[in-house]
């Protein structure tokens, strides 16, 4: 039953416990009133009960008019479009793999390494295997994007500015959580910004992150796991020496990435038991039995 039925049927509890009441404390002298009396009462309730339009009262009887499900007809608003294209270049971050976390000013328009949101298509991921240089990337420049945007794939679409950036490991609390994330170079639309702070490395919902832009996080609220290359940020809740104002959650001018098409994050990572060297290794023991390899 739905909302408006149940308020309904209050309503008339209400108007039946209400004429019992009222039935009730009448002396019983007041019984000799005419019967045109008691028929222009019936009558006037019946009027003011009427203004709901899904009640019906005729004869003393009341009645509930049947009314259109909303809870359906909504459902069936939001049913996916049976023709829409299916594109097969989204991209899903797996454990141990670094993307390019952003939300755009709006906050729909969004990647955090999912298949299913809108910035998902071509997205530029990196499988973290060692200590080494790296790069995520974004593109609007998509099929899959104008469709999520304009529901058609030839429209050009914008996904504005940069509510938040931050470069992340997905599960890195678990697989790398050593990793420390210095961001080297961030380009947009081909044209390398200047970067105005240097960014720390946290751990935060799981994720090893490093902040490019959070206006949430000032420089006074930095998380107190926050490190660098060159260590930590704080030692028992203290502020260490390097953390001298020069870290921050925004490392680049908001204005940078204005309608922004492309985006690219070259990142170094260090502080793992082992470095890449560009390419796959293996080390073979003596009997070649066992190998390693990362």
């Amino acid at each position: 039953m739905n909302t408006r039925k149940i308020i309904t049927c209050v309503l008339v509890s209400a108007i039946i416990c209400g004429s019992f009441a009222s039935c009730g404390d009448k002396d019983k002298k007041k019984k000799s009133k005419s019967t045109s009396e008691s028929k222009t009462a019936t009558t006037a309730a019946a009027e003011t009960t009427t203004e709901n339009p899904y009640v019906k009262i005729e004869d003393n009887n009341i009645e509930l008019i049947a009314q259109e499900d909303e809870t359906a007809s909504k459902e069936e608003e939001t049913t996916e479009d049976p023709n829409a294209p299916v594109f097969d270049n989204a991209v899903e971050a797996a454990s141990g793999d670094a993307f390019l976390a952003l939300n755009c000013d709006d906050f729909w328009v969004q990647y955090w390494g999912e298949k299913a949101d809108p910035l998902s298509y071509n997205a530029g991921i990196a499988t973290i295997d060692g200590n080494g240089q790296y790069t995520v990337s974004l593109t609007t420049d998509t099929e899959g994007f104008r469709y999520a945007m304009n529901k058609n794939t030839e429209e050009q679409a914008s996904a504005g500015g940069v509510g938040l950036a931050a470069v992340m490991i997905k599960d890195g609390a678990q697989v790398c959580p050593d990793a420390v994330i210095t961001i080297d170079s961030i380009t947009v639309n081909g044209e390398v910004i200047e970067l105005t702070k240097k960014n720390y490395t946290n751990i935060e919902s799981g994720n090893v992150r490093a902040n490019i832009y959070n206006e949430w996080v000032s420089e006074d609220s930095i998380p107190k796991d926050a490190k660098s290359v060159d260590g930590p940020l704080f030692e028992n809740g203290e502020k260490t020496a390097i953390n001298d104002g020069s870290y921050a959650a925004i490392i680049a001018d908001k204005d940078k990435f204005a309608n922004w098409t492309n985006i690219s994050v070259t990142f170094t990572v260090s502080g793992l038991d082992h470095d890449n060297a560009g390419g796959y290794q293996e080390t073979y023991y003596d009997d070649q039995s066992y190998f390693e390899q990362w």
